[in-house]
């Protein structure tokens, strides 16, 4: 388990919903935070909610010189020292039905939330142990997945293939980083009450409305966008998460916090594919005629 005295993490897309929630559940306990915005200017408006123990980067996950530069102001910060933990946790989602969407948008979401993270890892990986010059315990990356990292929904085909590949991505490094010492940790909450669904609203989606898709695409995601609310877990839920796989003496190599999870953990992702494939059909067929 991580112990130094003042142990130190790194949380991408901290400006709002779990990144945020992640970095005060840190703070709480006594660590320094140094989280991630695009812009300055949220940046600053973080650090003024956050207080003193945090420490603002600037940085775009896609822009890797960026990355470069927030790995060198973290490096300074350490001294000797290394990181405790890294949370890859800066993600999109731009929903729409693949046969309409345009290719841009599916790419995006690719680009951020799986090379991104990879990106993210990458740069701050000398930070978290591999570096031999510096001292101190190594630290653990936990990366972003979601239920959709291991169930495929209709009409977010870039945001699983994304997640699916963080899957992936994660279980590779961690048998690769082993030898090192360096845990690679998959969080993996299911529906989540976060601002993120008001960046969904806030989306013109009307362009899908005369596509064959229209009725089925507008109800499935005003289905989810309502939904939230009144089923998803709090993003405190999943900072909670989080901190335990920070800091469980013997973490979980996948941790998949849920508001109902027998459900959400268990029925759903054992369910066989095939009939998982049959009520996704028999709602989609029904949802394109009503």
């Amino acid at each position: 388990m991580p112990s130094p005295e003042n142990p130190s993490l790194v949380v991408t897309g901290a400006t709002s919903g779990i990144g945020e929630a992640i970095a005060r559940a840190a703070l709480a306990r006594g660590w320094r935070v140094f989280g991630s915005a695009r812009r300055r200017e949220d940046a600053d408006r973080l650090a003024e909610r956050l207080g003193a123990r945090f420490h603002p980067l600037v940085l775009d996950v896609t822009d890797y010189a960026s990355l470069e530069r927030a790995a060198g102001e973290v490096g300074a910060a350490l001294g000797e020292g290394r990181l405790a933990g890294l949370v890859a946790n800066a993600g999109i989602g731009i929903p729409g039905p693949l046969d309409c969407q345009d290719w841009g948008e599916w790419r995006r979401q690719v680009e951020v939330n799986l090379f991104g993270t990879a990106a993210t890892a990458k740069t701050f990986l000398p930070l978290l142990g591999t570096d031999p010059g510096r001292r101190g315990p190594k630290g653990r990356i936990v990366t972003m997945s979601s239920l959709g990292g291991i169930v495929g929904q209709p009409f977010v085909t870039g945001y699983c293939a994304s997640k699916h590949g963080i899957e992936g991505f994660s279980e590779a490094l961690r048998r690769e980083l082993a030898p090192l010492g360096i845990p690679v940790i998959i969080m993996a909450p299911s529906l989540v009450e976060t601002p993120v669904w008001d960046k969904v609203r806030a989306q013109d989606l009307s362009r899908f409305d005369h596509t064959r898709w229209g009725r089925a695409f507008r109800s499935a995601i005003e289905g989810i966008v309502e939904a939230a609310p009144r089923h998803g877990m709090s993003v405190e839920g999943v900072a909670q998460a989080t901190m335990r796989a920070l800091t469980d003496r013997h973490p979980r190599l996948r941790y998949a916090p849920a508001r109902i999870p027998v459900i959400e953990q268990g029925l759903i992702p054992l369910a066989p594919r095939r009939l998982i494939d049959a009520i996704m059909r028999f709602r989609m067929g029904r949802m394109m005629r009503d």
